[in-house]
């Protein structure tokens, strides 16, 4: 079987989700330091070198074959600018876990529920997963509410989960089927 290196571009109505590119850094910079940003993300950056150091590793592994990880940004159709993020990890066989980020500014407008809809697409119908899953630290109802709209259920709640290298949290796990996002409409 052959290992998928890069991912398509996908469409949708207000943004482009692009593998990450270089020129995506200041980009990011613009909402990965802001403090609404952070509130519910296990990884945080304080300072633009560590966003610049996160691309360049970003855009390093794009041509490893043998890469489990994907990061995209969200790109704004009119003004070409990434105003968000979004990541799958291939984990165990048939299982990809998604997340996503947005600029706080750009809350509100659905482009998050934009976002989590294309990383589903991508997650079935191009990486082949038969399941995808999400976890939403305790607190940030909004992304619950964004992974109930696009289909996924609310699987279990964890207390003490390893949220990122020697850090745990509270969590809540969303999952679908593939046969559950296949039989939805689009």
């Amino acid at each position: 079987m052959r290992t998928i290196v890069s991912l398509p571009a996908v469409e949708t109505p207000s943004l482009i989700l692009r593998e990450i590119e270089a020129r995506d850094a200041a980009s990011f910079c613009n909402f990965m330091m802001q403090e609404d940003y952070q509130r519910f993300i296990a990884v945080r950056y304080h300072r633009p070198a560590e966003i610049a150091a996160f691309v360049g590793r970003a855009v390093s592994r794009q041509t490893d074959e043998r890469r489990n990880v994907f990061h995209l940004a969200a790109e704004e159709k009119p003004t070409g600018e990434a105003i968000g993020d979004g990541f799958l990890i291939i984990g165990r066989p048939g299982s990809v876990e998604l997340g996503w980020g947005l600029h706080p500014a750009m809350w509100q407008m659905g482009l998050g529920t934009e976002i989590g809809a294309a990383l589903l697409g991508l997650a079935f119908e191009r990486l082949g997963a038969r399941q995808a899953w999400c976890k939403v630290m305790s607190g940030n109802t909004a992304s619950a509410r964004l992974a109930q709209r696009i289909g996924m259920s609310h699987v279990a709640a964890h207390p003490d989960y390893p949220v990122t290298s020697g850090q745990y949290g509270k969590v809540d796990v969303y999952a679908i089927s593939a046969e559950a996002y296949f039989e939805s409409g689009y």
